[in-house]
């Protein structure tokens, strides 16, 4: 198997990033519109196998399943330690006592850094700006080249200094 960080290059050097794949080629499952709670966005857990399968809600729109995907992988890259049997996040990002993984190891630290990983697997520095450029910083018009929401995309761009 190749490095996380070659896997994570090949996989994001093109818009909208095949964040599916990435997860798949990482060896985890995924179950791209599981019936979850409907406070849950996504979960990760640790399968009898000893393997890992994340999980997005299928209430919920495809952009947002695509950064529940990415918040959920990066889990898996940053925190697979803490995961223990799973971890479910709620619509707001946090791990609380609602859902069948209420992880209390996972911090809002943690789960700040998987949003910020997020946001870099979907919307890689380099891309943005190159998309900034050619749509002359059309906030709505990026977010759909990339499949994330407007909002996701206008946080992306304020951190990249981009506007």
């Amino acid at each position: 198997m190749a490095k996380p960080s070659e896997l994570i290059e090949q996989y994001t050097s093109d818009a909208p990033v095949n964040i599916e794949g990435l997860i798949e080629a990482f060896g985890v499952r995924l179950e791209r519109k599981a019936e979850l709670s409907p406070q849950i966005a996504g979960q990760i857990e640790r399968t009898e196998d000893g393997k890992f399968e994340i999980s997005v809600n299928k209430e919920d729109h495809y952009y947002r399943r695509r950064f529940t995907m990415a918040h959920e992988l990066a889990h898996y890259l940053l925190h697979r330690s803490l995961i223990g049997a799973g971890v479910d996040d709620t619509k707001a990002y946090r791990s609380l006592d609602i859902g069948k993984f209420h992880n209390r190891s996972i911090t809002q630290e943690h789960e700040t850094e998987a949003n910020r990983v997020a946001a870099k697997l979907l919307m890689p520095a380099k891309l943005v700006a190159r998309c900034y450029g050619e749509t002359g910083g059309d906030i709505a018009q990026m977010a759909k080249v990339f499949k994330v929401s407007a909002e996701a995309m206008g946080y992306r761009v304020q951190s990249l200094g981009l506007s």
